[in-house]
């Protein structure tokens, strides 16, 4: 299947998917693996707004490389930190999980920006397969992990042609 068909497919299909993986979630009371498909779905629509706004070229979102950086940045730091961060959550630790994402994000900036430089593609597809296994170890569950990689394989291919989300 060529690249361009598995973009416009995921591109229309994904939101769907998020969304029955939530109600699966919701209709088996699995409040772990829900806080990872709100999560997932607010990467989505993060990812969705950096490309509007990269289209539009609005603020900092005229230079293509930033933008790839944001939406890696999403990727990683909305969809699968934060949700691995709240899963694990208590009211006594909240606060102090909080700050450690702060930290951890404020971190990654600089190595997802190097990697932009160089080998986008595998750099990408290792570090999303690497955050599937740990999700899948994490929640013991198939499903939270596929939805994860396919919306990592949805942003290298939003990447991959020049952040367009129809090719």
């Amino acid at each position: 299947m060529k690249s361009i068909r598995v973009h416009n497919i995921l591109t229309f299909y994904l939101p769907f998917l998020i969304l029955i993986s939530f109600m699966y979630e919701f209709l088996n009371k699995n409040s772990r693996a829900l806080v990872y498909v709100i999560g997932y779905l607010i990467a989505y629509l993060a990812i969705r707004l950096e490309i509007h706004h990269y289209t539009h070229k609005w603020s900092a979102h005229r230079d293509a490389e930033f933008t790839k950086i944001l939406l890696i940045y999403d990727l990683l730091a909305v969809g699968f930190l934060l949700p691995t961060l709240l899963a694990y959550s208590t009211r006594a630790t909240l606060i102090r999980d909080i700050m450690i994402y702060l930290t951890v994000v404020f971190l990654m900036y600089v190595p997802i920006s190097k990697m932009i430089g160089r080998s986008l593609g595998r750099g990408l597809l290792i570090l999303s397969l690497g955050s599937s296994l740990v999700i899948f170890i994490i929640t013991q569950s198939i499903l939270e992990p596929t939805i994860f990689a396919l919306l990592s394989l949805w942003t290298y291919l939003v990447l991959k042609h020049d952040l367009v989300t129809y090719a």
